[in-house]
């Protein structure tokens, strides 16, 4: 048992966090106190710690994007060769489970090693060839009417939709 230097009771020690845990040294205040501690000088100073967090995310986000800008400007487009790093895009091998996007990764502040695992998963893909590959595996427009719709207006060109003829397959 020891008594808390901030509320004066006696409690249990585990009720207290160790302060050297190699020597068991505990600290004077119990869990309990220091939490509440804690709690007010964040309230008092909220302004300071959002204001530090703002700044270490922007820090943050800084460096993933300059790490995924020079891998887009290494490898580009498996398909087609476009190096455009604007339509540039990762694109999840096979089915390999993926964790989260790589673009959800960088968003949440995820560490470089983890999204650098993520993209050993993936191709870099433009947009284009990424949309063309993900229809194929998924079996996009497997339905005839879709498909033939879509053949009508290969076709017939694009350039004027309503002219192109309206016919159904059964």
């Amino acid at each position: 048992m020891k008594k808390c230097s901030k509320c004066k009771k006696e409690k249990s020690l585990s009720e207290f966090s160790f302060k050297i845990k190699a020597t068991g040294l505990r600290h004077r205040q119990c869990k309990e106190c220091t939490r509440l501690l804690i709690r007010n000088h964040y309230n008092s100073n909220r302004q300071y710690y959002l204001l530090k967090a703002r700044k270490r995310n922007k820090t943050l986000r800084d460096k993933v994007n300059v790490f995924l800008c020079q891998h887009l400007l290494k490898n580009p487009c498996v398909d087609c060769g476009e190096s455009d790093v604007t339509v540039l895009e990762f694109d999840h091998k096979g089915i390999v489970p993926k964790l989260k996007a790589v673009s959800q990764l960088a968003r949440a502040h995820f560490p470089i090693d983890k999204i650098q695992k993520e993209i050993d998963k993936c191709e870099v893909r433009c947009a284009n060839c990424h949309r063309r590959k993900t229809a194929q595996v998924f079996n996009w427009f497997k339905n005839k009417s879709a498909r033939s719709s879509t053949d009508r207006v290969l076709v017939f060109g694009t350039s004027d939709v309503g002219s192109i003829p309206a016919g159904r397959t059964k």
